[in-house]
């Protein structure tokens, strides 16, 4: 059988509640030659059951939870395609996604990557109605834009279509992060190839307690992949532009005071402090910033004194 245009990547865990709108957003697509694969990844509740559900209308994968970066892995082992597409099992595509992008790339053959904006949806509120299309071009967030990544994460994973060429040039997922890899991956690929934004909403992003970001984790991934695209990737866009090391500093110092800040208010003292003191290596001098450390840093002293003190009384 001939190889379907496109292939759709599908990560899928505890989604019960939001997979079926996932998967019919993709299979209502209109004018594409597609296949849908997407992959289990160690489902503890109905959602196996949803998708099985489906027939052959998709390709199932199941595996042990290994995070959404296996489970993208997974799936593009066994995609057949010259264009590969995201969606998470908890967002929606808006019609006619994959043929503006499909048509975009037929007459634009130096274009590697094509994707769009988003519209949140919080989980909570009425699902929103797709907005006009806008047929135009963000210029600002289109052409090589590996700079523009390093301040921002500018590319949606739910809203892009790349070449299968570019993912086998620059490799596929980190699955050592079980956030920020999609970040990670697409660092890679602006950084050796051209991409366009168009203007139009191409996708619904839901906003709820569950998703896989809003986990707050002990690692702070994004400064991570951050720090290791500059030592790898350098600081320069495939035209030879550099980073602005000013705004550069700002971005790195901002990430590390957020994961600061969260820790603070969840009560880990240890990563808070840690995380405020790098954000002062990164010239984030503000009063803010001095009072949270030393709040975090005596709170963790008076922790440390008082561990010691019942000790000694045991």
């Amino acid at each position: 059988m001939a190889a379907p245009r496109v292939s759709v990547v599908m990560p899928a865990y505890n989604c019960a509640a939001t997979v079926r709108e996932a998967v019919d957003s993709v299979l209502a697509q209109d004018g594409v030659d597609m296949e849908l694969i997407v992959v289990d990844d160690g489902s503890t509740d109905g959602t196996r059951d949803v998708l099985a559900g489906y027939g052959k209308r998709l390709r199932l994968l199941r595996q042990a939870n290994g995070g959404p970066a296996a489970a993208r892995n997974r799936a593009l082992a066994i995609a057949r395609s010259e264009y590969i597409a995201f969606l998470d099992a908890d967002d929606v595509w808006l019609p006619g996604k994959l043929r503006a992008q499909l048509d975009y790339f037929a007459a634009h053959s130096d274009i590697d990557v094509v994707y769009g904006n988003w519209l949140r949806w919080h989980a909570s509120e009425p699902r929103p109605a797709a907005p006009p299309e806008d047929e135009g071009i963000d210029e600002d967030a289109s052409g090589w834009i590996y700079t523009g990544m390093l301040l921002d994460s500018m590319i949606h994973s739910i809203t892009a279509l790349v070449r299968r060429n570019v993912i086998d040039a620059v490799g596929g997922f980190d699955e050592s992060l079980r956030t920020g890899e999609d970040y990670d991956f697409w660092l890679r690929v602006t950084r050796r190839h051209r991409v366009v934004k168009l203007k139009r909403a191409l996708a619904l992003y839901r906003i709820h307690p569950a998703s896989t970001t809003a986990t707050e984790r002990r690692e702070n991934n994004e400064y991570r992949v951050l720090v290791r695209a500059l030592q790898r990737l350098g600081h320069a866009d495939g035209e030879g532009r550099r980073v602005d090391r000013v705004q550069l500093e700002r971005r790195l110092s901002r990430l590390c005071f957020g994961h600061g800040y969260r820790h603070y208010r969840r009560g880990d003292m240890r990563i808070a402090y840690q995380s405020f003191r790098l954000a002062m290596r990164h010239f984030d001098f503000r009063p803010r910033t001095l009072a949270y450390c030393a709040g975090a840093g005596a709170r963790c002293a008076a922790r440390k004194v008082s561990s010691i003190l019942m000790g000694g009384l045991s």
